[in-house]
Formats: C-alpha cells, structure tokens, sequence
C-alpha cells in the first residue's frame, strides 16, 4: 500500500474511535434524578381524658374525736366527719374514720370517687343517733369491753356496737363549675337525685382501733334489713 493511501486509513480509524468515545462518554455520565423525599408528617394528637381534683372543702373539717370509749361521742364524730366528706368528696381522707381493707373503707372510697368524678356532693341532713349500746364479745383476744380506754386496748382491738339512727333525706347536687375550684354561693347548682331519708335503723357497728389509738370503721351493717352488707353509704 502507498503512504499517502496508509495515512488515510489511519485517519479514518482515529476519528471512527473518536466518535465512538464521545458517544460512550455521553451515554455513562447520564443519571437519573433522586425521587423528592416523602414529606414528614407528624401523629395527631391523642385527646387525654382530665383527672378529677379534689375541689377545696366549702366548710373545715369538723373535729373528729374518735379516741376513748364514750361511745355516742366517737361515733356521732365520725358519722359527722363522713358526712362532711360526702359534702366534699376526697377519696384520700376515706382512711380517716375507716380502716383500710375493711369494707366500710372499700364503699366510702368508691363512693367519694364516683361523687368526684361527677363533680357531685351531698347535702347533709344531720344523723340523729337515738340509742348507742355495747360494746359487745368480739374476737378473743381482741374484744374491748365497757372500762377499756384507748391506752389499756392493745391496737388491733375491736368494738361492736348497736345504735339507733335517722336522717331526712339529702340532695344530691352538682355544681357547674370544674372540680379544681372551690365551691361558691355564686354557683350555679343542679340538683341530681335525693339520698332516700334513713329512716329509724338498727346499725351493727365494728370499729378497729388504729396505731394511732383512734377508732376507725370496719362494718355498718342494717341488723335487721341487711345485717350480712356494708351500709356506711346508705349511712352517710
């Protein structure tokens, strides 16, 4: 082959290789976008149902005085004292005339909550208590008997007594007004129901002396009606 010839060829390859080249370069560098990045989006928010507060007291707490063995002293104390806390619902201070574990404590708790959860009160009609007797024969070991004084009683001991009691009926009432707020003459007020009037009942009382030498309600049962259930609530 001539020179002139060989060059020429040599030229046609280099520039076939060439456009090769370019055209491979082009089709490598080519790349594909990235999809956009899903946008975040945030959980609603779960409504979270309020707890209700115990409303400060409308009144202060009576005296309570539940220590000794003048027997219609301790009781009409403390059945003044549950009725105040009928009147101002606060389930914590269920211990404070009734022995934990007990069942008196166990339905005057459940019924302060449900009164408090219902932003709802009783109002009180006074108990009159017409007869007190006892204490009678309890566990032995145990029974406290008519000269046993809170310091002679060894703390556990129990006291079973009968009284006589009556009340008119009581309303029940419910304020307009949230239950982290105290109860004011301003307002407004709902009556609910009415607590059925107690009429005159014969009550099988047990009290439990605490650490405390304070007296503390175990069982209110209706002698007659009931004398097997719990009756603080029907009580108070």
């Amino acid at each position: 082959m001539r020179p002139t010839a060989l060059a020429r060829t040599v030229a046609l390859l280099g520039a076939t290789v060439a456009t090769i080249a370019t055209t491979t370069g082009c089709t490598t560098s080519t790349t594909t976008p990235a999809p956009p990045a899903a946008a975040m989006t945030s959980a609603p928010a779960v409504p979270v149902a309020a707890i209700p507060i115990a409303a400060k007291p409308a009144t202060p707490a009576p005296a309570l005085k539940n220590t000794g063995t003048a027997w219609p002293t301790v009781i009409g104390s403390m059945l003044t004292y549950g009725q105040w806390l009928v009147a101002n619902p606060n389930p914590a201070l269920a211990g404070t005339i009734t022995e934990p574990g007990c069942a008196s404590a166990t339905a005057l708790t459940a019924q302060l909550q449900s009164l408090l959860d219902q932003n709802a009160r009783v109002q009180p009609a006074a108990i009159t208590l017409t007869s007190v007797t006892g204490p009678y024969p309890a566990t032995p070991g145990t029974t406290t008997t008519a000269k046993t004084t809170a310091t002679t009683a060894p703390v556990g001991s129990i006291a079973e007594i009968d009284v006589q009691a009556a009340r008119a009926a009581e309303p029940i009432i419910e304020h307009s007004i949230t239950a982290a707020k105290p109860a004011t003459a301003s307002s407004a007020i709902i009556e609910l129901a009415d607590q059925p009037a107690l009429a005159p009942t014969t009550l099988h009382i047990t009290l439990n002396l605490g650490s405390d030498n304070r007296w503390r309600f175990c069982t209110i049962a209706d002698a007659i009606n009931d004398p097997d259930g719990e009756a603080i609530t029907t009580v108070l």
